[in-house]
């Protein structure tokens, strides 16, 4: 018996094949991926002690708070 040509296979291999057992890594590489991004948004918009976003404070406005506050 002759062997069929590839242009006349019933199905043609795909170029990118992923195991089935490699499924699990990929959810759990999912999970962490987006829990890390969620905390790290989490802490830079809720954290007060950082300064990201806001300007710094001018010494000169402060220092005339302070001299108003004290006459």
């Amino acid at each position: 018996m002759r062997p069929t040509f590839p242009r006349f296979s019933a199905a043609p291999k795909s170029l990118f094949h992923v195991p089935p057992e490699l499924y699990p890594l990929y959810a759990a590489c999912f999970v962490v991926c987006c829990s890390a991004t969620y905390f790290s948004y989490k802490k830079l918009a809720t954290d007060r002690t950082l300064k990201l976003g806001r300007s710094a404070p001018v010494f000169d406005d402060k220092l005339q708070e302070a001299l108003e506050k004290k006459e």
